[in-house]
């Protein structure tokens, strides 16, 4: 689904007043800085993500909310599916369910987005070749939010390591 070109353009002037606040949560050194739109609360949340970084390693990973949505209000991004990519241009909206892994390649600069969030019902993980994987135990602890396992990288980003 596309938004009406007068809608983005509200939204994207609502961003901007809202990025002008010091961020809620930077994940990573140049990867995610996220707002708080609305007060977080359990039921119902709305953020707004300024994406600098594609998403680590090449597996794919799900959320732990019921439901989520994307608003992309500037830039590309190339979601990748379990069996097929699409790119989320400017002005796209897409949802997805809890146990839908995707992951997100940026194909400009950056990108704005708008992501709004359903309860929270389970742990968020990653699809690996052994397996899905609890969040906390693929990303390394203590590292910046996107730093991986090193017994989880796939072969090619190991081998980037290691070259």
């Amino acid at each position: 689904m596309k938004l009406p070109l007068p809608v983005l353009n509200f939204l994207k002037r609502r961003a901007a007043d809202i990025s002008a606040r010091t961020p809620s949560k930077v994940i990573g050194v140049e990867y995610l800085t996220r707002w708080h739109v609305l007060p977080k609360n359990p039921l119902f949340n709305v953020y707004l993500h300024h994406v600098q970084g594609n998403d680590p390693d090449t597996h794919l990973h799900d959320h732990p909310w019921l439901f989520n949505c994307s608003i992309v209000l500037r830039g590309e991004i190339d979601e990748t599916l379990p069996k097929r990519h699409r790119v989320l241009k400017e002005g796209t909206v897409t949802g997805r369910m809890s146990r839908a892994p995707h992951r997100l390649d940026l194909r400009s600069n950056d990108s704005l987005t708008l992501f709004l969030t359903g309860p929270k019902i389970r742990r968020w993980g990653f699809y690996t070749e052994k397996g899905w994987v609890d969040s906390d135990q693929y990303l390394r602890q203590g590292g910046d939010g996107r730093a991986v396992n090193t017994q989880y990288l796939s072969d090619n980003a190991a081998e980037r390591i290691t070259n």
